[in-house]
């Protein structure tokens, strides 16, 4: 059968309408961070989870070593104060770095993916994701610390499908968890904010958005030298426009530094906050959340955020 040109540009058309209504579907279905905060394990204890309630936080991140600090009874009693105040707590997971030190997500003497390392890390996961009252999981330092590019092997492997293959084994394993806990997880996946991710910490966003609720970015603006107030809020819209075009299946939470940068941690004020979480959410973020906790001193009701 022979298709004129007309028959061929429908048909394209008909191609490119179905993958925009699969994506958008895709992105309906899953979960969302509206509102969040990190807090460190063992400032848990120090929450005032009023303060939080009311200036309008939804979420948190709450370190995995929380579990260690206080046992896992403790933990999920905290996480039950915190859902009565309709806040979702999600534990918070270092993957490739613990203890000042960075795993390699490839063996390098087999020149493959370091599935040992996987499967240990992967059942503590599990066992995380089946605490009592938790409502996600969220996976961070997926990535290598800037030298992704020197791991590119013959025969396929390579940095960014170390990455891919982890962060799909772990959301299985979570989804698995949602299915025989009849409870409804909602997977995030920080990343850095840069758009080199794939060559120097091997994330790729794209593929990425795939396996999980919610990309967070880390646009921490004063970590790369933009600290006047104008230019830190259009750097962070910029980069919420960017991560919204790049992880397309999945929502989008930009993390807000609430603090001038590493080198000088003084807390920003409550206006400049305002302004960076707005930027997010002006460049097409789903939502914003505010790192960390203990550093955040001056604040603002996140309900006053225009969406």
């Amino acid at each position: 059968m022979n298709l004129s040109k007309k028959h061929i540009a429908v048909i394209a058309i008909i191609f490119v309408i179905a993958v925009i209504l699969s994506i958008f579907a895709s992105v309906m279905l899953k979960n969302n961070i509206e509102t969040g905060i990190w807090v460190k394990g063992n400032h848990m204890n120090d929450v005032n989870l009023d303060t939080l309630s009311e200036n309008g936080v939804k979420d948190i991140f709450l370190h995995s070593s929380a579990v260690n600090l206080y046992n896992e009874e403790n933990v999920s009693q905290w996480i039950k104060k915190a859902n009565d105040k309709n806040i979702t707590v999600h534990i918070w997971v270092q993957c490739f770095y613990s203890d000042n030190n960075w795993v390699n997500p490839i063996n390098t003497t087999t020149e493959d993916y370091n599935y040992d390392f996987f499967n240990t890390k992967i059942d503590e996961i599990e066992k995380l994701a089946n605490i009592e009252g938790v409502g996600g999981i969220q996976l961070d330092y997926i990535r290598f610390p800037g030298n992704a590019y020197d791991y590119d092997y013959p025969n396929g492997v390579n940095s960014v499908g170390a990455v891919n293959k982890f962060v799909s084994m772990a959301s299985d394993k979570i989804k698995e968890v949602s299915r025989n806990k009849n409870k409804d997880l909602t997977i995030s996946a920080v990343v850095m904010p840069e758009r080199d991710n794939k060559k120097y910490y091997g994330q790729d966003v794209w593929t990425l958005s795939q396996y999980v609720d919610v990309i967070v970015p880390m646009a921490y603006a004063g970590n790369y030298n933009v600290t006047e107030s104008n230019a830190r809020a259009e750097w962070i819209k910029n980069t919420a426009i960017y991560f919204k075009e790049t992880a397309i299946w999945s929502n989008v939470c930009i993390g807000i530094q609430t603090y001038e940068s590493d080198s000088v941690e003084t807390p920003l004020s409550a206006s400049q906050l305002k302004k960076d979480s707005q930027a997010a959410l002006d460049g097409g973020a789903n939502g914003i959340a505010l790192f960390p906790w203990e550093l955040t001193k001056n604040w603002f009701n996140l309900n006053e955020l225009q969406r």
